[in-house]
């Protein structure tokens, strides 16, 4: 058996659990996993603690192998707060589609687990802190629309483009993520931006 440090077992685990997720869609069993990863669920244990622990430590394991910090560094260097606001849109859709099982497994999760609720609640957090950057942006370039503030305008599309309208647009109603995107820039321009 792998020591607790061994990186490779570590992302074997991570890759059998986000296999596992997006084959079935649901929290697998921790033996599910030691399974698939071809390692005992004691090196589950090992390399996570708990259940919790491998959770959260899947959701950095994939923003990592995505290029999260690409993605919002993209976001960050848009030469205008709109331009910032269309590309956190474009990027939320293209990235939801790639994450969506697993979103829905921590967005479960996060009811049984106080561990995963924070790690949920710090990764909102920090949406609605990007969302608020942007708004913030949008009103130094004089392009915030009248009626709205900062804060209401971030408020409001922090709610809009969270992941439960994402999915329920996609998965249920049957648009495209190009869809999604593009729809959804029209509605917050016409809801936030003097054009």
């Amino acid at each position: 058996m792998s020591s607790p440090g061994d990186p490779d077992t570590r992302v074997r685990i991570l890759q059998a659990a986000w296999r596992l997720i997006e084959e079935s869609g649901v929290n697998p069993r921790l033996v599910d996993i030691a399974e698939r990863a071809g390692v005992s669920r004691q090196a589950l244990y090992l390399h996570f603690g708990d259940r919790a622990g491998l959770l959260v430590a899947l959701v950095q394991y994939i923003d990592q192998s995505l290029g999260k910090a690409d993605l919002l560094q993209r976001i960050v260097e848009a030469p205008s707060g709109v331009e910032s606001l269309d590309r956190m849109v474009e990027a939320l859709s293209i990235y939801s589609a790639k994450v969506d099982n697993v979103v829905r497994v921590l967005e479960a999760a996060q009811y049984q687990d106080d561990a995963i609720a924070a790690a949920w609640r710090n990764r909102m957090t920090s949406r609605r802190t990007q969302v608020r950057a942007i708004m913030q942006r949008i009103a130094d370039d004089g392009c915030l629309a009248e009626g709205w503030s900062v804060e209401t305008a971030t408020d409001l599309c922090y709610t809009v483009i969270m992941p439960g309208p994402w999915r329920e647009l996609v998965h249920e109603i049957g648009w495209t993520p190009k869809q999604y995107a593009e729809r959804m820039k029209r509605v917050l321009h016409r809801s936030f931006v003097v054009e």
